[in-house]
């Protein structure tokens, strides 16, 4: 299991965010991500990308830890953005976070590094939303020259089209994903519709393309347009959609109807929704620290904190070191050859103990009993 909390340091009450896995019961591949995300944020420096703090090894619990700066603003996939994007109705803030997004990912590119895991929950926010910044590179890799059959890294929703076929992954791949990820912040949910194998059918396979958000303005649909090309050689670079109208005058906006913060330990229990008359601060920075790291911990559903991928059904499900298993129904068996049955339009894979997306086949169901055929396919090519 993959644990998410805060920390605050005894000497100066300085509070960060600590990813942590435990060394006596994880699985190799959670300490492998973690490792990889350690090591590739030791190496970067932007304010577009979350600060590494440090890293350790707890003595007494013997947990690996990443300790990372603390942002507390949520993520851009949080309800909470939702409802101001919401009063946003001039995109001013969407624009905003897509440009320090692009910056972000500019960066890492240039870096030499692919995300592999761009989506909402991987972008946090600063306490005033104007602050965003890039995060969680546990399926992060370094770019490498040609391509070749690879092993898909990510949450399965959002990768392109190459990815989940496992031809290529590199910085196209993380512009398809932004695409995804901009019409994720309009709409407060992924720009696919989760259906399990058919949904990876569709992405891998199909001419189809996410759609575009009624209320997203010309301009912006434009922009998505450049992201959301299925030729990973047709999109847009970095450096391309930085010069794109719909974000190159994009400017920090100005938050309506809140307190300027002292310092980040202000919001311990602040309300955005507050009116900036009666909002009231603690002035004492032991309470603010109090507030911020309490025995009870962080409440995960209000504070502002991106969910952790969990990983405590890994040891059923057949997945891909390195890849996310928040949608596992997308990512048990879908880089794996099988022996198949069909029977109709429904398909059942030997050797495996459920189903996908409730179909099976049943040989009383067909008529005669006879299924229509049997052979050995690659699993996205028999749907």
């Amino acid at each position: 299991m993959v644990k998410k909390s805060i920390s605050r340091e005894k000497e100066n009450g300085a509070v960060s965010a600590v990813k942590s896995v435990d060394l006596a019961t994880c699985l190799p591949s959670q300490l492998e991500s973690l490792e990889n995300e350690i090591r590739i944020l030791r190496s970067l420096s932007s304010p577009y990308v979350v600060n590494y703090l440090g890293d350790d090894v707890s003595p007494a619990n013997s947990f690996r830890n990443l300790h990372v700066e603390y942002l507390p603003g949520g993520t851009v996939a949080d309800v909470e953005i939702v409802k101001l994007r919401a009063a946003d109705v001039d995109e001013r803030l969407l624009r905003w976070h897509t440009r320090c997004l692009i910056s972000g990912l500019k960066y890492v590119h240039d870096e030499g590094i692919v995300h592999c895991d761009v989506k909402g929950k991987n972008v946090l926010l600063g306490s005033d939303s104007s602050s965003v910044k890039l995060a969680d590179f546990g399926s992060a890799i370094e770019i490498k020259k040609g391509r070749s059959l690879i092993k898909p890294r990510g949450s399965p929703l959002w990768m392109a089209p190459e990815v989940v076929c496992g031809e290529y992954q590199g910085p196209e791949s993380d512009i398809w994903s932004l695409g995804c990820t901009v019409v994720e912040m309009i709409t407060g949910k992924p720009a696919w519709e989760d259906h399990g194998f058919d949904s990876l059918r569709r992405i891998a396979y199909s001419e189809e393309l996410p759609e575009l958000p009624t209320q997203l303005s010309k301009l912006g649909k434009d922009f998505v347009e450049k992201c959301l090309r299925r030729d990973p050689n047709r999109r847009w670079s970095c450096d391309q959609l930085l010069q794109h109208p719909f974000i190159s005058s994009a400017s920090p906006p100005k938050m309506i109807g809140e307190s300027s913060p002292r310092c980040v330990l202000d919001f311990a229990g602040s309300d955005f929704e507050e009116d900036e008359n009666t909002a009231n601060f603690e002035s004492s920075a032991k309470e603010r620290i109090s507030k911020l790291a309490n025995e009870a911990g962080a409440i995960w559903e209000s504070d502002g904190w991106a969910t952790v991928r969990s990983y405590a059904r890994e040891s059923r499900v057949n997945c891909e070191e390195g890849t996310s298993t928040e949608y596992p129904e997308l990512t048990r068996t879908h880089l794996e050859i099988f022996n198949w049955r069909q029977c109709g339009k429904y398909v059942r894979l030997r050797g495996l103990k459920s189903s996908f997306g409730g179909q099976r086949c049943d040989p009383l169901a067909g008529k005669g009993g006879v299924c229509g055929g049997e052979g050995k396919v690659d699993i996205l090519q028999i749907l």
